[in-house]
């Protein structure tokens, strides 16, 4: 078919990749991939006769390339071919001079932040200023090695998390400089370089931790020290085991509290509902609804921002710490599994999409599974020994 932008729309998805060429101009085509995306490309040979080289040259993705550019762009670099150029081999040998620091602009710009959450894209443009190109950011993008790679992660060692995001962070980004025409495939130098062991927190906030806590926030409040907006915030995430992002940009129109419900258009693990309890309830109902938010920043604008510096507050004052605002959310989650709540509901409840993340709190059920056999074994002692209790004695000897 000849293609132009009414055919090209109309070429829909298949389980598999495939092309359609173009009848007017040879070699050029457009390709489509799984998820329906369209992508133009001009095959050539890089010389004369048929055992020249196939190249394959990108041209651009539709619809921010339109057909008829597409179209001209092959033309301009067929002329090239019959000249005896090879446009693909200067592409790639121009791609290959560009330093780590440019090309991680360009990853940034047209993969982070086009396509990541807000979240994310901070993530990783401060692993980017931090630690990536201070370490690489000089070298041009084909000279980074598995050494370099592996010395960059030793050097962040005294922090093993960080350092194992920064290794997720440039995985990605030496995938993508594959995909990009940037590296050959197979290339990624991090592959090989083992990750630090990580050791998840398993010690969560208790009684003593929870009251602590909540006479600090009544003592700051009534003094002025915190703010009615952020005691509410605080005891929001207690009551709801939300993650802090979720409770902070809340807005009233997610919220359904006659059925006890918060809807949210997106989270970390996309649209999600979260539930209110008739403790959340009455705090959100406390609140004035000064604008579109829950939980609105200073001067009745926008939301509330920089809570961990108010947590420190409430920290200090309870003498408490090594405690973090996202340990609200274990808390809930270890009272729910301490009061007998199977680790699915708790799993529901938080918000996870798998298993495994919620089994972290399994080491907690063992406690009202012991106390449930106990209650069992002695009923059934009392019927067997006519009422009377045997308390348990050692053995002599």
């Amino acid at each position: 078919m000849r293609l132009t932008k009414r055919s090209v729309e109309g070429l829909e998805a298949a389980d598999k990749r495939y092309e359609v060429r173009d009848d007017d101009l040879p070699g050029f085509l457009v390709r489509v991939g799984v998820t329906g995306e369209k992508s133009f490309y001009l095959m050539y040979r890089a010389g004369k006769g048929r055992g020249a080289a196939k190249r394959r040259l990108a041209l651009g993705s539709f619809p921010a390339v339109t057909v008829e550019q597409a179209r001209k762009l092959a033309r301009e670099k067929l002329a090239l071919v019959t000249m005896g150029a090879d446009p693909a081999e200067v592409l790639r040998e121009e791609k290959a001079t560009r330093s780590v620091s440019s090309v991680l602009e360009q990853f940034l710009a047209e993969h982070v932040r086009a396509k990541l959450k807000p979240g994310t894209v901070r993530c990783y443009e401060q692993q980017a200023a931090a630690h990536i190109l201070p370490a690489l950011g000089a070298l041009k993008i084909t000279e980074v090695s598995a050494r370099q790679v592996s010395g960059l992660h030793h050097s962040l060692r005294e922090t093993p998390y960080q350092a194992n995001r920064v290794l997720a962070t440039l995985s990605k980004f030496f995938n993508w400089c594959e995909v990009a025409g940037f590296r050959d495939r197979g290339t990624n130098p991090v592959l090989g370089v083992e990750r630090f062991k990580e050791s998840k927190r398993m010690v969560f906030m208790g009684k003593a931790e929870v009251e602590a806590i909540g006479a600090s926030i009544a003592r700051l409040e009534s003094c002025g020290k915190l703010s009615p907006v952020a005691a509410a915030a605080f005891k929001v995430l207690l009551f709801t085991g939300a993650r802090c992002g979720e409770v902070t940009t809340l807005k009233w129109s997610y919220l359904d509290l006659e059925r006890g419900l918060a809807h949210l258009p997106d989270s970390k693990t996309g649209a999600k509902t979260i539930h209110l309890p008739a403790a959340a309830r009455a705090v959100l109902l406390s609140l004035p609804r000064i604008n579109e938010y829950c939980f609105p920043g200073r001067y009745e604008r926008g939301h509330i921002v920089g809570v961990s510096k108010m947590w420190k507050r409430v920290l200090d004052d309870a003498g408490l710490s090594g405690w973090r605002i996202h340990d609200l959310r274990h808390a809930f989650a270890s009272y729910a599994v301490n009061s007998g709540k199977s680790l699915p509901i708790v799993g529901k409840m938080l918000g996870h999409t798998q298993a495994a993340t919620t089994a972290r709190y399994a080491h907690l059920a063992e406690n009202p599974v012991a106390a449930a056999a106990e209650s069992t074994a002695q009923e059934i002692q009392k019927d067997l020994t006519g009422g009377k209790v045997i308390p348990f004695r050692k053995r002599a000897g």
